[in-house]
């Protein structure tokens, strides 16, 4: 009999994280931790976020129990790499309770994993919490409240958010495992879980947020300098992103996952002015082949145009320039004034002084 209720239960529950597309995952995994992290007195201590190794949200956890209970969901982990975090890698969580449980509900799953070892474990193929992995439920509020011997020793901590409550939460004999079908929606091709956190693999578009929220949450990203971005671009009409801010890699065009925070406050900005039209320039030192260089630096401006695009800044209000190394501010003859001079700069066309 037990088992005749649970199978429908399972199904449904199947069908429920199944209906829903990866980038709807994501966007509700964001929108769940920002909700979480808003709330200093009631959310996640920010020390123990500061020491995660990775953080895994599952939106929407599905659970139900009728004296035999459930539980499934479907989220998103990301490692730090580096001063960032890494692209979002698909997960997959499934368990079962046993005792008096009746009724059901839809939950918020937030775990982060605090040392290397819990990391190699979320990195392989599965894990049981409680088995595998010693986890415990994660304490709430500032700092002087985490500092409790669960928690020093724990691998993983676990909170959860439902109707309205958060708290720290058990999930004894539940299994973590990596998703391959979502990651071949989201990266278009077959990828563990282990490549994307741990080789630099490139956010599809709608993971871009997701990183840029974990970023913006993390030490370098705890104080926004969107007031600072709004004012350069208000008083003087245009903002230079030094090479510290946007970091490209050598020859490289991809944005880093660390200049997300940045990007995030000027998408913000520039939606919030909806009159201001941005032209980008790219810039590089003048290392190498001048034409290479023309090429890479337009490209670099063109690869901050479409991330402006895929969040929210209209196409038409963009353009793009490059200069190669043709307008250097700094030295090329040192170090120093070479990263001077490989930047990004917006400029308000419309800005009269």
């Amino acid at each position: 009999m037990k088992t005749r209720i649970l199978v429908p239960f399972l199904a449904a529950a199947g069908l429920f994280a199944a209906e829903r597309s990866p980038d709807a995952r994501l966007r509700h995994a964001t929108e769940a931790f920002q909700d979480v992290m808003k709330s200093p007195d009631k959310g996640i201590p920010r020390d123990l976020f500061n020491k995660a190794q990775c953080a895994v949200i599952v939106p929407d956890l599905v659970k139900g129990a009728f004296f035999v209970g459930g539980k499934y969901g479907r989220g998103f982990a990301s490692c730090r790499q580096g001063s960032g975090w890494s692209s979002p890698a698909a997960v997959r969580i499934e368990g079962g309770s046993f005792g008096l449980q009746l009724g059901g509900s839809s939950t918020d799953l937030i775990m982060l994993v605090m040392n290397r070892k819990g990391m190699d474990r979320l990195l392989g193929d599965k894990f049981t919490l409680g088995a595998d992995v010693e986890g415990a439920a994660g304490p709430v509020g500032r700092a002087t409240s985490a500092q409790t011997d669960a928690v020093l020793h724990a691998e993983i901590l676990t909170w959860s958010r439902a109707r309205g409550l958060f708290g720290g939460i058990s999930l004894e004999g539940a299994t973590l495992r990596p998703d391959g079908s979502e990651n071949r929606k989201l990266y278009g091709r077959e990828i563990s879980n282990r490549e994307i956190l741990e080789t630099g693999v490139r956010a599809p578009a709608g993971g871009r947020p997701f990183v840029a929220m974990l970023d913006r949450y993390s030490n370098k990203g705890e104080t926004s300098n969107h007031g600072e971005v709004s004012k350069e671009l208000s008083e003087r009409g245009s903002v230079i992103l030094s090479d510290k801010q946007v970091h490209f890699a050598t020859g490289q065009s991809t944005i880093p996952g660390d200049a997300e925070p940045v990007l995030s406050d000027i998408a913000k900005t520039v939606k919030d002015h909806p009159d201001w039209k941005i032209r980008i320039d790219g810039f590089t030192d003048n290392v190498g082949n001048r034409a290479f260089n023309m090429k890479l630096s337009h490209d670099r401006a063109e690869a901050v145009k479409h991330w402006l695009e895929d969040h929210g800044v209209e196409h038409s209000r963009l353009s793009v320039k490059g200069y190669g190394g043709s307008r250097p501010v700094g030295d090329n003859g040192t170090e120093e004034g070479r990263a001077q001079n490989r930047r990004v700069e917006l400029v308000r066309v419309d800005y009269k002084s």
